[in-house]
């Protein structure tokens, strides 16, 4: 028998315990849960037995929820962290950027609430690793390329910037592209509708926010490790921005609207952020994997091998921890096997798929390697959609041909 999830529950108001209290009970048979008063009694439970899951109000006096959450952030973290507020004030979700992984917003209805825990709680069917699980959920951000980290902090200190230009600095590096999407697809951003791409997020965001991320959150962080992994980074940004290119044409050729093909693009552009997590936190063990790789043994399945788990598998599950939406995260998940996905009408799924399967051999693959992208025919004749790779190869074609 499996134990049951341990979730905590930290307000300092005793009405909204006895509330959650009431609105959770459906779930004690799956969950242990516990109500604390405050972020001290919160610490002092967690010491004795860690918890899966956090749930923390905002404003509390004394410890408030960014600091308690920073606190197992730093201690724990493998638990899932998640505010809880009612003040909707640009200071007090810039101070979760770092210390939460989802921001919602009060007052939460039960529902929503028990489907967000659930959907974290979901996500290791993903990823079995505990240790890669640990490694992603303490993870606070992700290594941006160096160049384009002068740029935008040029750009933004500028009395001239632009969101425009804000936004195709970012557009262009995978880690800015997630860590800005992560924030503005939050609870505190949906009721103006999220954000569907690095211009729209910025726009949304406004200059000022964006400013405070980087100059005063330190959101975004420059790389500046092993000197031979910079140019792994920028070789595979490249890489995934033609994928996101392709798959973005190939989502409108297949019928998507412009909403649907930009989010093609941002799934496609994302499917290799498992890599950069694992350049960064494991750069010696995967350049090793690297180097030691056969020339017929695909990428992911080398990963698969030494860390229990392909690249694809560990971006869909960073990014379903930030809240990206389902269509996103089984985008990226399965972009190797779609055939594997439970749902059959992912857009972004079929046009990242696609996309990789026509891309170039990845950069990160030794010169001698023959291992290919494979499109997967026995998916596409399940889908009805086996007849239209020709088109795919000329929308293809076309992009890299205006490359060179």
């Amino acid at each position: 028998m499996m134990d049951k999830i341990r979730v905590a529950f930290v307000d300092d108001e005793p009405h909204v315990l006895r509330g959650i209290s009431r609105s959770m009970a459906a779930m004690e048979d799956e969950w242990e849960m516990v109500f604390c008063a405050s972020g001290e009694e919160a610490l002092t439970l967690v010491k004795e037995r860690p918890f899966d899951v956090v749930v923390s109000d905002m404003r509390m006096p004394g410890m408030d929820g960014a600091q308690l959450l920073d606190i197992i952030r730093r201690g724990y973290p493998s638990t899932v962290r998640v505010i809880l507020s009612g003040y909707a004030d640009a200071d007090s979700v810039l101070r979760t950027v770092g210390p939460a992984h989802i921001y919602l917003a009060k007052p939460c209805d039960a529902g929503a609430l028990r489907a967000a825990i659930r959907r974290q709680i979901s996500l290791r069917s993903l990823l079995e690793s505990p240790q890669m699980r640990s490694t992603l959920a303490g993870l606070a951000n992700l290594p941006s390329l160096p160049k384009l980290y002068v740029q935008l902090q040029s750009e933004l200190l500028s009395p001239n910037c632009s969101a425009k230009t804000v936004a195709e600095i970012i557009s262009h590096d995978v880690a800015m592209t997630a860590e800005i999407l992560k924030l503005t697809n939050s609870a505190y951003f949906s009721a103006a509708g999220g954000g569907s791409s690095p211009l729209h997020a910025v726009r949304l965001m406004g200059i000022e926010t964006v400013q405070a991320l980087m100059l005063k959150v330190g959101v975004f962080r420059q790389f500046s490790g092993n000197t031979l992994i910079a140019p792994m980074l920028e070789a595979l940004t490249l890489y995934s921005l033609g994928i996101a290119s392709v798959a973005e044409r190939i989502a409108g050729a297949e019928g998507g609207d412009s909403v649907i093909a930009k989010g093609a693009h941002i799934a496609a552009m994302l499917s290799d952020i498992g890599s950069v997590v694992l350049l960064d936190a494991h750069p010696e063990k995967y350049r090793r994997l690297l180097a030691d790789i056969g020339p017929e043994q695909p990428l992911h399945r080398a990963e698969e091998a030494v860390f229990g788990a392909s690249h694809a598998l560990i971006g869909a599950y960073l990014l379903g921890l930030w809240g990206f939406s389902d269509t996103i995260v089984e985008a990226v998940a399965y972009c190797y096997e779609p055939a594997l996905c439970p749902s059959r009408d992912n857009l972004a799924l079929l046009a990242a798929h696609a996309a990789r399967g026509l891309a170039p051999p990845c950069p990160l693959l030794p010169k001698d390697s023959r291992a290919k992208n494979c499109i997967d025919i026995k998916y596409l004749i399940e889908i009805g959609r086996d007849g239209h790779i020709p088109r795919w190869r000329e929308l293809a074609a076309e992009y890299y041909e205006g490359l060179s």
